[in-house]
């Protein structure tokens, strides 16, 4: 997640007042928590095994949290399909014991066709410290008195497609306006090609 600052005057002139920071607070962080957590179930050498012989199943692993990004919210369970390689490296019992293990029983359920049934709770665990490390970034920034008239936050990436994500941006800055646009993945491509022709 990077975070910068402009002024834009009423000539439609901008000038730079932070340059882009932030830090590893987004999609590669949610999906590195998310395969630790797999890893938990399933143990490390079924997830090393995974990657090192099925490169595209544990591609679809990985794409699995970019996928969801925009259906993600409090309300929803959420599928996840296991590779036939991790389904086969562990029992269902097994799984079932770990799972009670990890006192998330009742959260996640392990189905008879390799699939997980998990929570929003458990799901929206995993966004808490980026969605918390971006949000403490931001207050650092607006806090310097040189941003005393920052009024306007746009959120734009793949990070804020998530309206999980979006919500908690909004609370944490509410005495701001936010701007978040119809396809907010798309908007840093888009406004690339719109400064290009201009």
């Amino acid at each position: 997640m990077d975070v910068s600052v402009y002024d834009a005057d009423d000539n439609g002139a901008v000038k730079e007042l932070h340059r882009a920071s932030g830090g590893p607070w987004g999609v590669a962080s949610v999906r590195n928590t998310y395969i630790a957590w797999l890893t938990k179930i399933f143990g490390v050498k079924a997830m090393k095994k995974l990657k090192d012989d099925e490169i595209d199943a544990y591609s679809d692993l990985l794409q699995t949290i970019q996928k969801k990004l925009p259906d993600i919210s409090v309300q929803d369970i959420h599928t996840i399909t296991v590779s036939a390689l991790l389904n086969g490296a562990i029992s269902k019992e097994d799984v079932q014991r770990i799972i009670r293990s990890m006192y998330i029983n009742g959260e996640v359920k392990y189905i008879t066709s390799g699939k997980l049934r998990v929570s929003a709770q458990i799901v929206l665990s995993w966004f808490q410290e980026s969605i918390n490390n971006g949000i403490r970034h931001i207050s650092g920034i607006l806090s310097k008195p040189a941003m005393h008239d920052v009024n306007t936050i746009i959120l734009v990436g793949e990070f804020v497609s998530c309206p999980y994500v979006q919500e908690k941006v909004v609370q944490a800055f509410n005495n701001r306006t936010i701007v978040i646009p119809k396809y907010p993945e798309d908007a840093v491509l888009k406004g690339s090609v719109l400064l290009g022709h201009q």
